[in-house]
């Protein structure tokens, strides 16, 4: 992966992999830190690249504005070694909730992975999912009583209620799901799987054989529609 070398300093990589939760050491050479990253259990590729751009994008920001040195003086006082500290911007990773065309339940699954990737505080999670929303969610929101505006489990259960799919939405969307532009097949395998057991779920399948029933039906109203279409 050119990407974790290609312009990209040995301290860039040692916050890319503290940010990864992974054991990152300042003396590491580049290519320990790379192979370090990209053999991590858990490794993504486009999280894993955005996160490093929002890096090298701050160090860069951070030396525009002649401040490194004085960040360097502070850190060698404290005792520290790394050259400069990273503030992660999550703004630049998660997008806006659209409701009408994204699955809330997917979107917060989605919410969740960066919550925990950048160690969020959960109690903090509702202030950060309410500059994603749309500010008539948020008006709508913001009614519910002050104990349980700051529960993320309660306001999640409201925006699911809300914006809950029926089983024929998620069956289309999982026949017709495609791969983003923008996007990877890691993530692509993620969406269609998740669009998939929510149909699944939504039809109440809960065994082989319903399963085997739900796919026949399936198959058998796709022929029938083609048929009276044939016939138009």
């Amino acid at each position: 992966m050119a990407y974790l070398l290609k312009g990209v300093r040995q301290a860039d990589l040692v916050n890319l992999a503290k940010e990864l939760q992974l054991p990152a050491s300042p003396n590491m050479k580049l290519t320990e830190l790379r192979n370090l990253i990209l053999n991590s259990e858990n490794y993504e590729e486009e999280l894993t690249r955005e996160i490093l751009t929002i890096i090298v994008e701050t160090r860069i920001e951070g030396e525009g504005e002649n401040s490194l040195s004085n960040q360097a003086l502070n850190r060698n006082v404290a005792g520290q070694s790394n050259p400069y500290k990273y503030q992660p911007d999550i703004q630049k990773l998660i997008p806006k909730f659209n409701s009408g065309e994204t699955d809330i339940n997917l979107y917060l699954v989605i919410f969740e992975r960066y919550m925990k990737r950048f160690n969020i505080n959960q109690s903090d999670w509702v202030s950060h999912l309410m500059g994603y929303l749309p500010a008539d969610i948020v008006q709508v929101l913001a009614r519910e009583p002050e104990e349980q505006a700051e529960n993320y489990e309660h306001i999640k259960k409201l925006l699911l209620k809300r914006f809950k799919l029926s089983p024929e939405v998620f069956r289309q969307k999982f026949a017709h799901h495609q791969k983003k532009a923008e996007g990877t097949w890691r993530d692509f395998l993620f969406e269609a799987q998740h669009y998939l057991e929510e149909w699944i779920k939504g039809m109440e399948v809960d065994d082989f054989e319903s399963l085997k029933d739900l796919m026949i039906a399936d198959q058998m109203k796709k022929r029938v529609s083609g048929e009276v279409d044939n016939h138009d």
